[in-house]
């Protein structure tokens, strides 16, 4: 990640941490993301043993009774009661209270106790008490009228809001001693094996006196269901590693019941659990109070094994309007029709039947997240590429969604989604564009400050658009420069007449002109047979770099393609180099030329003129060949202080392209950087025969004949030069 990435990348990731913190002010994630993930996963199937018997204004109406379910006759659930019994119902739990007496609570009572597997809901009453300046909030179980209440296999509150969505409900009360909710306690008494199974496994991986107990009795009739379920309860929180314990012993129970893993899930997790809902209202199957008769008859195997909720559930929202056991839920539609609170007590006894709550993502990874996924954005949103970081920006919301659906579908995990698609995405995109406005802008002022696109037809356009300003118009950036010579060109001057002069050098240039156009550079000077050519580049990118170089090699390509003894076919020597200049207009009053001048176009022409000496063609400066050894062929030949410069200048020959073909070099490149390393730590005698066994095989090569030489002169007069030090350059 580099310095321009960073930033970006921070602001995000902790916008990010801020507005997931921010939840319980500001609840996006909470109030918008199971929404969404819910309406893209549609309605799922519920499992098929939990059934709704709904108290509706369709039975009300075949009954003859009133909606309101408090005003009808216990006598009538008492038949309800026995018909569920008769038709194999499992268990049975009525989402109605019976706090007051009536005439008919007898009759209701001996169904119950026939029946033994009904369990009855019981309102929570919460009392605050003060004294002084301190306060205390007591809850209190209401249970049923005393014979219903007796008679009932147990008894247990749910409560839910109504001022709010209802995406949860809370499974153990911990201020009223660890109370379970109903569908908790309906979910224990419909696997008494699995908590049977539980309670053993419990003690052998925390033995303690009460295991020795009554609780501890593997009877799933105990006396006192909901006591065992708090004594579950009381030592799963009791012991933080006691969830741990017992998972570990899981595999050694091979008869244990697979909900015995889920029982675990539910003991060890908070008081609160998410509801996984199946669908809009009546999406768990729903059975009309008025039908349950005839269908008891018809169909018993509807009702055979199942788990029946019994409560109020209307059909149309206007029913629900006039008695309001209704409640908003991520499915709430403009219908109007809300999930009744015995569906939802269903919902929650099927998200453990099917063990698949819905289990948001643990906090330390929810943050890792939302982390990792700014500094993602940020690092895209500061990268200068062209388009595919742009590309990307646009991929990878849809990715995280997609892969956020699926976790949700498959797996009922929710991933923070809203935090990172709606609030980082957009200012990741925002930033983005401001960055690329930022940096176009800078770009613009680059181009109005260098040369790069500066051909001189323009500047010429340019200037006689307005000559008045013709002295300031110049540009300084940062480019590289090639400077080019013909090898015996005054030889050829003078034994040509000028007309044939001019006509071999129109045909010379045009095997440099193209080579260096077609590698995106541009020519700024000709004078005689020297060539000046620049690129524009960053000062942090290889690419205009890397251009010049292959454009100094095509150059050599073209001109070894001419016919022997074409007087276009020159030898030409090259000398690359990068750095600051300045391009624009050079002259005074009356007079003004098109230059480009600097230390860069001073260093390349005085590179150039080395290859003379080192017998080479192409040379550039180490500093123009950074970053480029797995393109080219390079060759490092020393450090030299050149003509008129008071710092040396690591050099190097680019002698081709790097590939399979340059691998034949490799033994004669590491030959040679043996030998200039002995040279230049003062061993003559091993440096010249190291240079000597190289041009016994390669006997034009410039370089070695060069070093072989200074070697001789090194050991005849030791005086003639300090191999440690750069070499000085007496004249171009």
């Amino acid at each position: 990640m580099s310095w321009r990435s960073a930033g970006p990348a921070l602001l995000l990731a902790l916008l990010g941490l801020l507005a997931w913190a921010l939840e319980p002010l500001l609840p996006l994630e909470s109030s918008i993301g199971p929404r969404l993930l819910f309406t893209a996963r549609g309605a799922v199937p519920p499992p098929e043993e939990v059934l709704v018997v709904a108290i509706d204004e369709r039975s009300a109406s075949a009954f003859g009774l009133p909606e309101r379910p408090r005003q009808w006759p216990r006598s009538r659930h008492a038949e309800l009661v026995a018909q569920l019994h008769a038709a194999g119902a499992r268990l049975v739990a009525f989402d109605l209270t019976f706090e007051s007496a009536t005439a008919d609570d007898d009759a209701f009572a001996r169904s119950l106790q026939l029946a033994g597997n009904v369990l009855l809901t019981s309102s929570l009453r919460t009392d605050v008490w003060r004294s002084g300046g301190a306060q205390a909030v007591v809850e209190q179980v209401r249970p049923s009228v005393g014979p219903i209440g007796e008679a009932a296999r147990e008894h247990a509150p749910f409560v839910l809001p109504k001022d709010a969505r209802v995406d949860a409900y809370w499974t153990f009360r911990r201020g009223a001693d660890h109370m379970p909710s109903l569908p908790v306690l309906a979910f224990h008494l419909f696997h008494p094996t699995a908590v049977d199974a539980l309670v053993g496994l419990s003690c052998r991986a925390q033995p303690t006196a009460d295991c020795a107990g009554p609780l501890a009795t593997p009877l799933a009739d105990a006396a006192q269901p909901a006591a065992r379920l708090r004594w579950l309860r009381e030592r799963f929180v009791r012991w933080p590693g006691h969830a741990a314990a017992v998972q570990r012993l899981l595999p050694s129970a091979l008869e244990a019941p697979p909900q015995v893993a889920t029982l675990v899930a539910l003991h060890a997790g908070g008081s609160v659990a998410h509801l996984n809902f199946h669908g809009p209202a009546r999406s768990i199957r729903t059975v009309a109070y008025a039908d349950v008769a005839r269908l008891a008859r018809e169909q018993p195997s509807l009702f055979a094994g199942r788990m029946v909720f019994v409560g109020f559930s209307a059909e149309s929202s206007g029913a629900q309007d006039r008695l309001r056991d209704d409640y908003r839920t991520v499915f709430s539609d403009e219908s109007g029709v809300d999930v009744s609170g015995v569906e939802i007590a269903a919902t929650a006894f099927a998200n453990l039947q099917q063990g698949r709550p819905l289990m948001p993502l643990a906090p330390a990874a929810a943050a890792m997240l939302v982390a990792g996924w700014g500094l993602l954005l940020g690092v895209l949103s500061a990268w200068r590429a062209r388009w595919w970081p742009g590309l990307l920006m646009a991929l990878l919301p849809l990715a995280l969604a997609a892969c956020g659906l699926v976790v949700f579908t498959r797996q009922a995990q929710w991933w923070p989604l809203v935090v990172p698609l709606l609030v980082q995405w957009p200012v990741a995109v925002g930033l983005l564009l401001w960055l690329r406005m930022r940096h176009n802008r800078r770009e613009r002022d680059r181009m109005h400050q260098a040369f790069a696109h500066f051909v001189p037809r323009g500047v010429a356009e340019q200037l006689a658009q307005a000559p008045a300003h013709i002295a300031a118009a110049h540009r300084v950036g940062f480019g590289v420069c090639m400077a080019t010579d013909a090898v015996q060109y005054s030889a050829l001057a003078e034994r040509m007449d000028p007309q044939a002069l001019g006509e071999t050098l129109n045909a010379y240039y045009a095997r440099l002109f193209e080579p260096v156009a077609r590698h995106g550079g541009w020519v700024i000077d000709v004078v005689g047979d020297a060539m000046l050519a620049l690129w524009e580049s960053p000062p942090d990118e290889p690419a205009a770099r890397s251009a010049a170089c292959h454009a100094a090699l095509a150059i050599q390509a073209a001109l070894a393609q001419e016919p022997p003894g074409s007087p276009a076919a020159l030898p030409t020597r090259i000398g690359l180099h990068c750095g600051d200049m300045r391009i624009g207009t050079v002259g005074a009053r009356t007079h003004y030329e098109f230059r480009a001048v600097g230390d860069a176009v001073n260093t390349a022409s005085r590179l150039e003129g080395l290859n003379k000496l080192l017998g080479t063609r192409v040379l550039a400066s180490a500093e123009m060949a950074a970053g480029l050894r797995h393109v080219f062929v390079l060759r490092p030949v020393g450090s030299f202080v050149l003509t008129g410069k008071r710092e040396p200048v690591d050099v190097v020959e680019v002698m081709g392209l790097a590939g399979p073909a340059s691998a034949a070099l490799d033994g004669r490149l590491t030959a040679f950087a043996d030998a200039l390393a002995a040279y230049r730590q003062g061993h003559a005698s091993l440096a010249m025969s190291g240079f000597e066994a190289l041009l016994r095989q390669w006997p034009d090569d410039g370089p070695c004949a060069y070093y072989f030489a200074q070697c001789r002169h090194l050991l005849s007069d030791p005086q003639h030069h300090d191999p440690k030090l750069p070499i000085q350059v007496a004249a171009k």
